[in-house]
């Protein structure tokens, strides 16, 4: 027998601490739920999100205008038309692949500057230390403006704040103080031995388009905003799964070929996103409820990387398990032909994370480094008994997340 859902619950304090029982429930009983308290239809089953995410005529992700948009100003995320495609085009071939190899080194340098702050000490704290601040520096590093990794991180914080809509102005003045820092940067574009990504983006043409000055820099600010505070949590939450499960660990540490797999795994388990959002352009139905034109559809990501239908025993972390795809995302998901189905922490389809390489690269990178310059940590006393929140962090629970290394 089925039971009523009290909207309620998904706003509680016990489902921030574990929302995987009210997720089993969802995708189980609820596949297709109504939030009334936050307005929007909530899609929990892995096949079901798969299928929304390809069908970008009927669903929007003009969500992103009222939010990201009301600091940033427009950016592509928010686009669902051929200007979309033209502005991914651009931006977003030297984030992948060879090109991407370009920056590994700034990646290194990054990391490598970050470890001489604390290497030798036999505690560190892996958030405020090493994860919060590798992203950042690395975007910096790539936009030409190396050493001004806390200068960012002060306007990114300030920045994603804002997007609540009571804190709107103030992200808005952090908007326009990193406007202004970074304008200088567009000036000399041209000049062919401008290797920048701004000057290359800059110089970028594509359909005979071209991004202007607004547009580039509400891109970087983007990259800041969308690649900092998350991929901070996808490496620090693949520390946290293997650091609870040591025999893993150890795995990684014999072959570091399965750093991919760690990555992987954690972004099916603890992805730093939990949900995506996107406008119903007209009449849907899903599991016999209606959704009419204009509601919010949310596709909760959380629930459907563990839905068990797909995933054998879903909520236990397994870097060695046959059912996921454990290297390079899948963009337009599904299943690959042995039968793996690819995580769903990026998203997928037209509007897949651009970064998803590069987060994925800092995340191995910088870990191997911390082992290679560090040693093997492990937990400290007072974080063991803590726990991942609905944010997929363990920072609402634990400040602080402090490693010993050595004995």
């Amino acid at each position: 027998m089925v039971t009523a859902l009290d909207p309620a619950v998904l706003y509680s304090k016990e489902y921030f601490a574990d929302p995987e029982p009210v997720w089993r429930r969802l995708r189980e009983d609820h596949p297709c739920f109504h939030d009334t308290v936050g307005g929007a239809y909530v899609l929990s089953r892995y096949a079901d999100a798969v299928a929304l995410f390809a069908d970008h005529e009927t669903y929007s992700a003009a969500t992103y205008e009222g939010r990201t948009g009301a600091v940033l100003g427009p950016t592509l995320i928010s686009r669902d038309d051929h200007g979309h495609v033209v502005r991914r085009s651009i931006v977003a071939p030297d984030l992948v692949g060879k090109r991407l190899a370009h920056y590994r080194s700034m990646i290194e340098g990054c990391a490598h500057a970050l470890i001489d702050k604390f290497v030798g000490d036999s505690r560190v704290d892996l958030i405020r230390q090493f994860t919060m601040q590798l992203p950042v520096d690395v975007i910096a590093a790539i936009l030409g403006m190396e050493g001004d990794g806390q200068r960012f991180r002060d306007w990114v914080t300030v920045m994603i704040r804002g997007l609540a809509p009571e804190l709107h102005a103030e992200g808005r003045q952090a908007h326009a103080e990193f406007c202004a820092h970074i304008a200088p940067a567009l000036d000399g574009v041209e000049d062919p031995a401008r290797t920048d990504f701004i000057a290359k983006i800059a110089r970028a043409s594509v359909d005979g388009e071209r991004l202007d000055r607004e547009e580039i820099v509400a891109f970087c600010g983007l990259l800041f905003i969308a690649g900092g505070e998350t991929t901070d949590k996808a490496m620090a939450n693949m520390w946290w799964n293997l650091l609870h499960h040591r025999e893993q660990l150890d795995a990684v540490l014999a072959d570091e070929s399965l750093w991919d797999a760690a990555f992987s795994e954690s972004m099916r388990l603890s992805a730093p996103v939990v949900a995506e959002d996107r406008f119903a352009m007209r009449d849907v139905e899903w599991h016999g409820v209606r959704i009419p034109a204009g509601a919010m559809v949310r596709i909760n990501l959380g629930a459907a990387n563990l839905d068990d239908t797909v995933f054998a025993q879903p909520e236990t972390f397994d870097i060695a398990r046959h059912d996921l795809h454990l290297a390079k995302e899948l963009r337009y998901g599904g299943s690959t032909e042995e039968s793996r189905s690819g995580h769903l922490g990026f998203g997928l389809g037209k509007h897949f994370c651009i970064g998803y390489e590069l987060a994925r690269t800092e995340a191995i990178v910088g870990s191997q480094l911390l082992v290679e310059r560090c040693g093997v940590p492990q937990l400290a006393p007072e974080a063991a008994n803590a726990h991942l929140t609905l944010t997929r962090s363990m920072r609402a629970v634990v400040p602080d997340v402090p490693l010993m290394f050595g004995s």
